[in-house]
């Protein structure tokens, strides 16, 4: 079989051009780096990753084996749950742990967790988080979760989820102000 050329898209029906540093186009990288795309497994192109098989491999039609001119790297960007042994003795007493996102004055999302929700918003307003000092955090958001790993487990989907898919944490952001409203007005 002959090999698709390299220079092309490695998505089975894209044929857009791309770097010779590259294996998919900015487009389909975006959603390989989601989730959403992966590799074929009868002819190494890339696909939707609902689907076990691409388009033309599923209906038969022979396609030339897709091989990337770069290495496809296995490593996608995923934000580990965090932990410190300094939690465990707080956390024999606590009942319930906070995960939030907060509203930088760039824009951007800061998402943490913590079991002492107060405490931790007046350490970020008064620049005692690094990660967010000088930035002007805002609280857009909270959930409470009952377990330390329960929370660091949310915080790491939703640090994806901002990383990926601002729009979706802005939609959440919303349904969650639009709630609190809704429970003032009671």
């Amino acid at each position: 079989m002959e090999e698709k050329s390299s220079n092309v898209c490695g998505y089975f029906s894209c044929n857009r051009r791309i770097r010779g540093d590259r294996f998919l186009c900015a487009e389909h990288y975006k959603d390989w780096k989601d989730g959403l795309v992966d590799e074929c497994p009868n002819c190494g192109r890339f696909k939707n990753a609902e689907y076990k098989l691409c388009l033309d491999c599923a209906q038969g039609r022979l396609q030339p084996q897709w091989k990337s001119a770069t290495a496809v790297s296995d490593q996608k960007e995923h934000y580990a749950p965090e932990s410190s042994k300094a939690w465990t003795k707080g956390d024999k007493e606590a009942a319930r742990f906070f995960v939030y996102i907060l509203k930088l004055d760039d824009g951007n999302f800061y998402v943490g967790h913590t079991r002492e929700l107060r405490e931790r918003m007046s350490e970020h307003r008064d620049s005692k988080t690094v990660s967010t000092a000088g930035r002007h955090p805002s609280l857009q958001y909270f959930e409470i979760l009952p377990s330390r790993e329960a929370a660091t487990a949310r915080e790491a989907e939703l640090k994806e989820l901002a990383r990926s898919n601002p729009r979706q944490i802005r939609r959440i952001i919303i349904g969650f102000q639009d709630l609190i409203r809704l429970v003032q007005l009671d």
